[in-house]
């Protein structure tokens, strides 16, 4: 019986991997997210030493991120070797265990004996803290985050009034009062206390909840007289051709033609969009007069052009990931442009990317980018965005400072074929709308595959291609934007979180080391 006690135990953190897992893309089971953790909380609470609940939390992390990782791999194994993609899965999700390993660390220390409102509170704050230090740094990444996991229109709402932070602190504040009550109420000499505490807690989750969803419904919202038609192109073309230098004027030249579709269908433009590097170094080295061909086209279609460029900085020998405005009918002026700020790490950052290359043998352009210095805003014809790339959507910062610099929509130019049929496709997506949520923006991805998709300044699909297949789709759009408390205040909520927390070790060490706060 003993023996079976223990099994039924140890099965808890594995338990959570299995709630978490199946709560993200692509099994979407979202609600099981909000009591994913309760099970690996039951565990710390029985744990006697802090080892055993550290490794919990990283049992339960490890196998959540090697499934929802896996399908980094599919990117690695386009230029290096097979085993290097299980490696770096592996790597990244030992990394990111370690958070889970802390966060069950310290709640074994926070809810075990009496538990009070303010330890109850502190086990959100512990989690949203470690999932901001999850995101900073050359390691730092953001898939995974609880709050991805989401897609319901209306509890996402929180987000624009406390910023993403906001939703994982209560989705782990459900579940956590949920464990307050399972521990309190089987003891009936503590149900009188527990019953006050229970009710503070309620209230407490419920304030900030309906507050989330409600509030933001009354910020101030402003649009255009006219609206913008704005075509975006999908062009589907596999990731091995995009790597193979030999296949570059014809990857370019598809988008030209569907392009010139897409004004036959639509016209009259304002605007065509493009995704990611669809004009690549070895196109402007081999066909140097291609570039041009860009700008004849907007001429020709009366329509300006918003693509993805690799931008060589000749004198300095510098690479950028950029994007670029071509503008309608202004041929002599130069191109608006503004460069990736935080790149993939390992991929397009990496240092001494020459060693790698070495020893598989492979002649990539494997960490040599150069990172932009400041987010730039275009402006066209009165309508003022900006564009950010692929992978820094994932984070709160740019995707901020575009609407502190008047920005009115973003766009995210990306190229997902690296992912194939995975779950990273709509993990990325939804990274785009949490950035609409929090900005007040409307937030649109163009992705050569993947997910072309537009969502409003409260997260509503508005548009959307599928994916794995080529395609044109027609925004039109007065370009509403939201004011939002996040773009305000930014990441005020961490610092109550981090509040939350320190009050919490006071009231601990006053409790159990009291002659450490004893006057002399």
């Amino acid at each position: 019986m003993a023996v079976w006690k223990r099994c039924r135990l140890e099965i808890l953190p594995f338990l959570s991997s299995f709630f978490l897992i199946l709560s993200f893309p692509p099994y979407n089971i979202e609600y099981l997210a909000w009591v994913s953790l309760l099970p690996l909380l039951f565990y710390c609470r029985k744990q006697v030493s802090p080892g055993k609940s550290f490794w919990g939390g990283f049992c339960t992390g490890l196998v959540f991120f090697l499934c929802i990782y896996a399908y980094i791999a599919l990117s690695v194994n386009f230029v290096l070797p097979r085993y290097v993609g299980v490696l770096v899965v592996i790597a990244s999700a030992f990394y990111s265990a370690l958070f889970y390993g802390v966060f069950s660390l310290l709640i074994f220390y926070f809810l075990r004996g009496t538990m009070t409102v303010l330890s109850v509170l502190s086990a959100p704050s512990v989690w949203v803290l470690l999932e901001y230090l999850r995101s900073l740094g050359l390691l730092g990444h953001t898939g995974g985050f609880l709050g991805f996991s989401q897609s319901y229109h209306l509890l996402l709402q929180p987000i624009a009034f406390y910023g993403y932070w906001g939703l994982p602190f209560l989705i782990v504040l459900f579940q956590t009062i949920l464990f307050f009550l399972c521990c309190n109420f089987n003891n009936r000499q503590q149900k009188n206390r527990s019953f006050k505490k229970a009710v503070v807690l309620l209230f407490i989750f419920l304030v900030m909840l309906a507050g989330g969803i409600c509030l933001p419904s009354f910020f101030p919202i402003q649009e255009k007289d006219k609206p913008l038609r704005i075509a975006l192109i999908q062009g589907n073309i596999p990731q091995e051709n995009i790597l193979d230098p030999a296949m570059s004027v014809d990857n370019f030249r598809k988008y030209i033609e569907l392009s010139e579709k897409a004004y036959r269908l639509y016209a009259p433009l304002d605007l065509l969009v493009w995704p990611e590097t669809v004009f690549s170094a070895s196109l402007a080295r081999q066909h140097p007069a291609v570039e041009k061909e860009i700008t004849s086209l907007a001429t020709k279609l009366k329509t300006s052009i918003l693509y993805g460029a690799m931008c060589e900085e000749k004198p300095a020998g510098e690479t950028f990931n950029s994007i670029l405005l071509c503008e309608s009918g202004r041929s002599s002026q130069k191109k608006q442009r503004s460069d990736k700020l935080r790149l993939v790490p390992f991929a397009e950052y990496f240092p001494f990317p020459e060693i790698l290359n070495n020893i598989w043998k492979t002649n990539i352009s494997l960490g040599t980018y150069t990172p932009g210095t400041n987010i730039r805003t275009f402006q066209l014809d009165g309508f003022k965005f900006g564009g950010i790339i692929c992978f820094e959507s994932y984070f709160a910062h740019p995707a901020l400072q575009i609407p502190q610099m008047e920005g009115e929509h973003i766009f995210i130019l990306s190229n997902d074929a690296w992912f194939l049929e995975s779950s990273g496709l709509e993990q990325h997506a939804r990274a785009a709308i949490v950035r609409a949520l929090e900005t007040g923006l409307g937030v649109t991805q163009v992705a050569n595959t993947g997910y072309t998709v537009s969502y409003d300044y409260a997260g509503r699909e508005i548009l959307k291609l599928p994916a794995l297949s080529e395609g044109i789709g027609l925004l039109e759009t007065k370009i509403p934007v939201r004011q939002t408390l996040y773009l305000l205040w930014g990441d005020y909520f961490l610092y109550f979180c981090l509040l939350v927390l320190f009050l919490q070790i006071v009231v601990k060490i006053k409790r159990f080391y009291p002659q450490v706060l004893k006057p002399q």
